[in-house]
């Protein structure tokens, strides 16, 4: 009997204990997450690195203060290193044929990731030639026309350093941005571009699209004239026309329809189509009808 009591005993305790134990937790790290390389590119005749910010530590959590977040770029499997507070590099010169690689590490309160696998490039022939274009502002649109079309064309839009990904890439002499609000300025930069090679950037052009274009007058128009002179008229074809102004005399009315009660009647009296612009169309005379 003291036998199985003192076999049943430990049996015993671990079912009591059941539920109370867990698996131990790993210990919190301080180590920041490794970065995860972007782009690697040749900016004319110099590579430019860049990559996503890091804002959590390895295992996940987050970083209290991710702006302390800095950065080391291991040039050349460590033969040189550049540390940085932004997620780009843009290393020195590369003459035509170097190689060059890279890998980044991120470093949080002195506590560095492990690296990125290093990535590399081969210096090329930069491209010289720079963009020759001009713009123009229409409705809802800007229309580049380019002047020297011998490569793509990397076009950047309202955009600052580091211009890595543009906004949109083209090829021939003709580019229509419709990706733009009227009445608002945008500032295009162009360059050419050959694959990961890119050429030097252009100055930075401003236009301000806008509806220029009047709109189609009303295509008749007539004088009702009886005890009183009413003045009626055919919409414009144009979408966009809001209102008619009406010019009687040295009157003008403001007319959100297609006819209008004159206070008085004129001998000649035009009717104007306007547009959302303001843009008014070609006076049409009104015939009199009795």
């Amino acid at each position: 009997m003291r036998k199985l009591l003192l076999f049943t005993l430990p049996f015993l305790f671990s079912f009591s204990t059941c539920g109370h134990r867990g698996s131990p937790k790993p210990p919190l790290t301080k180590i920041p997450a490794t970065p995860q390389v972007e782009n690697l590119i040749q900016d004319y005749d110099r590579p430019l690195i860049s990559w996503k910010k890091v804002e959590t530590y390895r295992d996940g959590r987050k970083l209290p203060m991710p702006e302390k977040v800095e950065y080391a770029v291991i040039i050349n499997f460590g033969k040189r290193k550049v540390k940085t507070d932004k997620n780009y590099l843009i290393d020195n010169p590369i003459r035509p044929g170097e190689k060059r690689c890279y890998s980044v590490a991120s470093v949080y309160e002195g506590e560095w990731s492990s690296p990125t696998e290093p990535i590399c490039i081969k210096g090329k022939e930069p491209i010289s030639e720079i963009p020759l274009f001009s713009l123009k502002g229409e409705d809802g649109r800007v229309v580049i026309e380019l002047k020297n079309p011998k490569l793509p064309v990397e076009v950047f839009r309202n955009a600052k350093p580091p211009y890595i990904k543009p906004d949109a890439t083209f090829s021939g002499k003709t580019f229509v941005d419709r990706n733009v609000k009227n009445g608002k300025p945008y500032t295009y930069r162009l360059r050419f571009a050959d694959g990961e090679l890119k050429g030097k950037l252009s100055q930075g052009k401003t236009v301000t699209p806008e509806d220029r274009e009047s709109p189609l007058p009303p295509p008749h128009a007539y004088v009702i004239k009886g005890k009183t002179c009413t003045a009626v008229w055919e919409p414009s074809p144009s979408e966009d026309v809001v209102y008619y102004e009406v010019v009687a005399g040295n009157s003008t009315f403001k007319v959100s329809g297609i006819y209008f009660n004159i206070p008085e009647c004129f001998k000649n009296v035009q009717v104007k189509a306007v547009d959302k612009a303001g843009n008014r169309s070609e006076p049409v005379e009104a015939e009199v009808v009795k």
